[in-house]
């Protein structure tokens, strides 16, 4: 089983990561590794997840096969079988049977070279925290078709000893040295660069949560599913500024990660300290969205109100151009090494186990209710709410929402009432975001008459906007109200009637 740190790095800092303190006197070694990744021209082998490679080091041929598993944050672990080869054909009869089981239903005699990869590669034996490990720096480039990408990363390998030397090697490194976030293996890559897979946006995936499972261990797996989901998202908002998917999929995983962080003190757990990281990186975040949302949805929503005449061309630009800078500062917060040690300190200390013995599913229910209570306490009277009340209880639902999106896999039947909990939270997220976007418009600033008169127009139309839907929401409201929650199911609870609120 390979255990590795896979970190990013600008190769005009090779040079300091070479004489970084961590690997004073300890020799260092170089070589030059060639590899050919192979696959069938149906790419099943990439579609079973599985990487399988011809590499020359020196004058040795090795062949090796790894089953690939989604990193959790910057580790990775992965089932490896490597053998060497007389010659630099691959040969699976060389393989151990547990290797090839993993290939059986495929025509192995269609497999054949997919793509390269070609770097030196120097390597460090360090021994720190009480474990041996190896460091690389890869230096080279990945090669699909005519298609070339750069390779620049440094690799941390666990040989033996605690993971959590891991992290502590990584994070003194980072002392010196920028590094990245890099959860992709080359293969991943690779196989990107020769069209095997189209890259999208990475979405929340539920870990598998036993029925006797104690809260602990789920909590645990919740937000190491929230991390990945989280980091996943990193290199496609990096490098596709015309996707936004990519940026709200991030914050989807960095708010489960909050949840999550938020939870802790429910199992015995202190606050994390983590989480004043991730609540400073939302708020790196936020600008970026926040004009998106007016980009993307917002004036396309409103361009035929806005006909007559439309925009003028030097607003169109500007509003552009600020949604530009604050992506460019979002993207700037995400590639710095602050985010690089936020993601190592978060992977370090999901290793901790928790002190938690209660069953998953009572304390899950448990943190639901105080959620649910806090719903019902912040919408009493709604359709008399003021603007500032409907904020507070639209921060509840959001928090209810959040929340059972991670610990709503431990019942069944939760479809109607998140359904309806998620009505009442896009009406009430509608009028916030037409709040933020006539903000956003008013603070433009300009001495411009022409787009000063195309500013107003966009606020008076807003703010027509959000009176008419700030008289709405009370029928989503109502429903919610009605509503059984999911985890009373078993208990005979239910909701308070709207009546007596």
């Amino acid at each position: 089983m390979e255990v590795e740190l896979k970190l990013s790095l600008d190769p005009v800092h090779a040079t300091r990561l070479r004489h970084a303190p961590p690997l004073a006197g300890v020799k260092a070694a170089t070589r030059h590794l060639h590899s050919v990744y192979l696959d069938t021209p149906a790419w099943d082998l990439v579609r079973r997840r599985i990487a399988f490679r011809v590499r020359k080091a020196g004058s040795q041929w090795l062949q090796t096969l790894k089953a690939e598993a989604p990193s959790v944050g910057a580790l990775t672990r992965r089932p490896e079988w490597e053998v060497e080869l007389a010659r630099g054909h691959h040969d699976l009869a060389l393989l151990p049977k547990e290797a090839i089981s993993l290939l059986k239903g495929l025509d192995t005699d269609l497999i054949g070279p997919a793509f390269a990869t070609d770097f030196r590669r120097t390597t460090w034996l360090v021994a720190h925290g009480g474990a041996r490990m190896e460091v690389a720096l890869d230096l080279g480039e990945i090669r699909g078709g005519e298609q070339v990408l750069p390779l620049s990363e440094v690799e941390i390998e666990l040989k033996a000893g605690p993971r959590e030397a891991l992290f502590d090697l990584a994070l003194a490194l980072l002392d010196h040295v920028p590094l990245g976030v890099e959860p992709r293996s080359k293969a991943a890559r690779g196989y990107a660069l020769a069209g095997a897979v189209t890259p999208g946006p990475v979405k929340a995936v539920a870990p598998g949560l036993a029925p006797g499972m104690l809260a602990g261990q789920s909590w645990a797996l919740l937000a190491e599913a929230a991390l990945v989901q989280m980091v996943g998202n990193v290199p496609g908002f990096l490098v596709a500024p015309d996707e936004t998917e990519y940026l709200h999929q991030l914050r989807i995983g960095l708010r489960r990660l909050r949840t999550m962080a938020g939870l802790a003190a429910s199992l015995g757990r202190a606050r994390p300290a983590w989480d004043k990281g991730l609540k400073d990186v939302m708020g790196d975040l936020n600008g970026a969205r926040d004009w998106d949302v007016l980009l993307h949805e917002t004036l396309p929503r409103l361009d035929a109100t806005l006909q007559a005449p439309p925009l003028g061309r030097a607003m169109k630009l500007r509003l552009g151009r600020e949604g530009q800078a604050a992506r460019d500062a979002a993207q700037a917060a995400i590639a710095s090494p602050v985010f690089a040690r936020l993601v190592l300190e978060i992977g370090r200390d999901l290793l901790v186990p928790s002190p938690a013995a209660e069953l998953m599913r009572t304390w899950a229910a448990a943190c639901l209710e105080t959620r649910w209570q806090g719903v019902l306490k912040r919408g009493r009277g709604f359709d008399g709410l003021d603007a500032a009340q409907r904020h507070r209880l639209r921060i509840a639902a959001k928090r209810l929402r959040y929340t059972a999106d991670v610990l709503g896999s431990a019942f069944a039947g939760q479809r109607k009432f998140m359904d309806r909990l998620a009505s009442l939270q896009e009406h009430l997220g509608a009028l916030q975001d037409n709040v933020v976007a006539s903000r956003m418009v008013s603070g433009l600033g300009t001495r411009s008459q022409a787009m000063r008169f195309d500013a107003g127009r966009l606020v008076g139309v807003l703010a027509g906007e959000r009176e008419g839907r700030g008289q709405g929401g009370g029928k989503a409201w109502r429903a919610l109200a009605r509503s059984r929650p999911f985890w009373h199911a078993k208990t005979g609870k239910a909701g308070i009637r709207p009546g007596k609120r």
